[in-house]
């Protein structure tokens, strides 16, 4: 087999047989485009570029990782009412709501302090929603927020006897009965009386439960 020189820090090196020198460009002892030569070359010629050393290792084996220890996998699961929140599943208790009607003995300078906005929790025309104006102008005040809840609960009434004198005169007047819906609209009376009874209470200065409604709490 020919001898082969090559060229390294700008000096001529050899000769060297060509298993030799493939063996220092495999194992990059020598840049891949070392020049190199042998007799019967016409120029001296990079070894990437010269047939015998024109090669390319053969790709490393790739290595196998053992499989990794997959991590159990964490299910998060939107926040329900039912996790970590026992009392979402509790009924509500209606003896809370409903007690027995109890009068408020509040502080005098309370009930001065805040007569206007416990006659405005029973207004009910032509604004039906002023008893939440207690809730926010008065809010620390026990006088206030009695009345007011008087007057949330009045409200209610009111929506809900309406809604139903509505369907009742639509079904009497259907049957030919409409004097039914007369005679049943009196029922107002009653929700005018406690309107009013409301106002001279709050106006007075006291905390006095009202008939009927008077021992729910709605407001706290």
């Amino acid at each position: 087999m020919s001898d082969w020189y090559y060229a390294a820090n700008n000096e001529q090196k050899g000769p060297v047989n060509e298993s030799e020198l493939k063996a220092n460009l495999a194992t990059n002892k020598l840049p891949a485009d070392t020049l190199v030569w042998k007799e019967g070359m016409d120029n001296w010629t990079p070894a990437n570029q010269v047939a015998a050393f024109s090669f390319r290792p053969a790709p490393a084996p790739a290595k196998i990782q053992p499989p990794l220890e997959t991590a159990p996998t964490t299910k998060v699961v939107a926040a329900s009412p039912k996790v970590n929140n026992p009392s979402s599943t509790t009924p509500v208790d209606m003896s809370t709501l409903m007690g027995t009607p109890e009068a408020l003995e509040v502080d005098a300078d309370d009930a001065e302090k805040n007569k206007i906005f416990g006659i405005l929790a029973y207004v009910p025309i032509p604004l039906p929603l002023l008893w939440l104006v207690p809730l926010f102008a008065a809010k620390d005040s026990p006088f206030a927020k009695y009345h007011a809840n008087q007057g949330f609960v009045l409200f209610i009434l009111e929506l809900a006897l309406w809604i139903t004198l509505m369907i009742l005169n639509y079904v009497f007047v259907m049957l030919g009965v409409s004097f039914l819906a007369v005679i049943l609209s009196l029922v107002w009376l009653g929700i005018l009386a406690l309107i009013i009874l409301g106002i001279v209470n709050a106006a007075a200065g006291k905390c006095v439960p009202l008939p009927l409604i008077g021992g729910i709490k709605l407001l706290k």
